[in-house]
């Protein structure tokens, strides 16, 4: 064997062992560096999801704020106008924000000119 042919050998022999050791030094750390990107990935979806369910819940909330105001309004009506003989005189825009249940007598009529109807 010619010392040429030695002297490859033992290259190729330290190159397949060099990239044996390097192989299996940063298998695990791939693994890690995976499972720590999928982490990732995983993580901006949930914020991204509870972000856009607090949004909603935000809506939903405002909604049913401005609905029971309404019926709020709506009560302290009927209760200030019970006497009138035609019975509570509503707001049509409080009326629709909470359900078309109420009476259409109940609404409030529009104000009639002086001197009798148009």
């Amino acid at each position: 064997m010619s010392d040429q042919l030695l002297v490859s050998l033992v290259a190729a022999g330290g190159l397949l062992l060099g990239s044996l050791i390097a192989f299996l030094g940063t298998r695990g750390k791939t693994s890690a560096d995976a499972k720590t990107a999928l982490d990732e990935r995983i993580d901006e979806r949930v914020a991204a999801e509870l972000a856009r369910v607090y949004e909603r819940l935000d809506v939903v909330e405002t909604t049913s704020t401005r609905k029971m105001s309404a019926v709020a309004r709506i009560l302290r009506s009927i209760a200030d106008q019970w006497p009138d003989p035609h019975g509570p005189n509503l707001d049509p825009h409080d009326i629709s924000a909470i359900e078309n249940t109420i009476p259409p007598t109940w609404l409030r009529r529009p104000p009639q000119p002086p001197g009798g109807t148009l």
